[in-house]
C-alpha cells in the first residue's frame, strides 16, 4: 500500500477513535482544509464506508472525504482559499489528484466562492467544471435525481465540459448552463434568482422525527425545503409514531428514509436521499405518484446560504427556497 494510502487509513482510524474530542488530531495525511456543519450532516474519511456526525466541530478535509447533509448543511474552507457551501439534502466527495483538488457533487446543491488561483475543479457524473482563472469565481451548481446539471455564476466564469453524449464545451457565467437541457419547470432554479418566498395560503409546516422545522408542504403537494420556516417543536415525535411511519416506507428505501410529519404528528411522506415521496393520500389528492405509484416524486431544491462567516444557525441563515418537480428515471 502506498505511503499516502497508509497515512490516510491511519487518519480515518484515529478520527473515529477520537470522536469525543472537540478537534481530532491527525498525522501523515495532508489536510486540504476543514469542514463544519449545522443540524444533520455527516462526514466520512473512507469513501462512505463509515460516517461520523459532523455537527459544529471542525473536521479535516482529506483525500477521499465525503460529506452528506440531510436537514443540515456544511461549510468547507479549503487551504487555497476556496469556500464550498453544501446545502441540505446534498452530498459531495473530495479527491486530491496532484495538480488539482477534485470536488464531485454527487447529488443536491452547492454554492461556491473560488479565488482566481484556486486548485478546485468541480465535477458531476456528466460534466467537468473547470475554472477560468482570470478573476475570483462564485456561483451555484445542482444535480437532480435524473442527473440534470445546472450551473449559474454570479462572478467569473467556469468552462463546462460535457463528459458524455454530444461532449459539448460551454462557458457558464451570468447566463446559466444546463445539461442535457434546462428542466421543464416553472419558477427559479437557482438561489441567486430567488427572492424570499411567501408560503401560500394553506401551507402546512413539515417536521423531522426530532421535531426540527424542515419547511412546508404546499396545497399542490410540493414540498418546499426551508429550515426555520417555523419554530422547532419542543420535543421529538414518539418512537411508536416513527415505527408506524417507517412501516409505510417501501423496503427499497427504508434503510435511507427519513419520515416527515405535520405539527400534529400526521405523516406527510418521507425523504430518501435528495427525493421526497408524498404520503399516498396526499399524492392521490394532488395527482402525483406516491411511493407505490411507479416512482413519481416531488423533488425539491434549497436556496440561500445555510452557513456564512457570521451566521452558523440554519434558522437565521436560510431564508429562501426553490422548488422543482421531477420524476425519478
Amino acid at each position: 500500500m502506498a505511503p499516502r494510502r497508509i497515512a490516510h487509513a491511519v487518519t480515518a482510524v484515529v478520527l473515529i477513535l477520537t470522536l469525543a474530542a472537540p478537534f481530532p488530531v491527525w498525522s501523515g495525511a495532508a489536510s486540504l482544509g476543514t469542514a463544519r456543519g449545522v443540524r444533520s450532516v455527516e462526514w466520512s474519511a473512507d469513501g462512505g464506508k463509515s460516517w461520523l456526525p459532523l455537527g459544529s466541530r471542525a473536521l479535516p478535509v482529506l483525500d477521499g472525504t465525503e460529506v452528506r447533509a440531510s436537514s443540515g448543511g456544511a461549510l468547507l474552507d479549503l487551504t487555497d482559499g476556496s469556500r464550498l457551501n453544501l446545502l441540505p439534502f446534498s452530498s459531495l466527495r473530495v479527491r486530491e489528484t496532484g495538480a488539482t483538488t477534485e470536488v464531485s457533487l454527487l447529488y443536491g446543491r452547492v454554492t461556491f466562492r473560488l479565488p482566481a488561483q484556486t486548485r478546485i475543479e468541480l465535477r458531476t457524473g456528466s460534466a467537468r467544471l473547470v475554472p477560468v482563472r482570470k478573476q475570483a469565481m462564485a456561483g451555484e451548481a445542482f444535480v437532480g435525481t435524473d442527473a440534470t446539471v445546472g450551473l449559474r455564476m454570479t462572478e467569473g466564469t467556469l468552462q463546462v465540459e460535457e463528459l458524455s453524449g454530444a461532449k459539448r464545451t460551454m462557458l457558464a457565467s451570468l447566463e446559466p448552463v444546463f445539461l442535457p437541457k434546462r428542466p421543464a419547470v416553472s419558477g427559479p432554479l437557482f438561489a441567486s434568482e430567488a427572492t424570499a418566498i411567501a408560503p401560500p395560503a394553506g401551507a402546512k409546516g413539515v417536521f423531522s422525527p426530532a421535531g426540527e422545522s424542515f419547511g412546508y408542504l404546499q396545497p399542490d403537494g410540493q414540498f418546499v425545503v426551508q429550515p426555520g420556516y417555523t419554530s422547532d417543536l419542543t420535543q421529538p415525535f414518539p418512537a411508536k409514531l416513527l415505527q408506524l411511519a417507517m412501516a409505510k416506507v417501501p423496503d427499497k428505501d427504508r434503510s435511507d428514509a427519513t419520515p416527515l410529519f405535520d405539527v400534529n404528528g400526521g405523516y406527510v411522506g418521507y425523504l430518501s436521499g435528495p427525493v421526497f415521496y408524498a404520503q399516498a393520500q396526499i399524492a392521490q389528492a394532488v395527482g402525483v405518484g406516491g411511493p407505490g405509484a411507479g416512482g413519481g416524486v416531488n423533488l425539491y431544491a434549497v436556496g440561500g446560504g445555510l452557513l456564512s462567516p457570521r451566521h452558523d444557525h440554519a434558522k437565521s441563515a436560510v431564508r429562501k427556497a426553490v422548488a422543482i418537480n421531477i420524476r425519478r428515471p
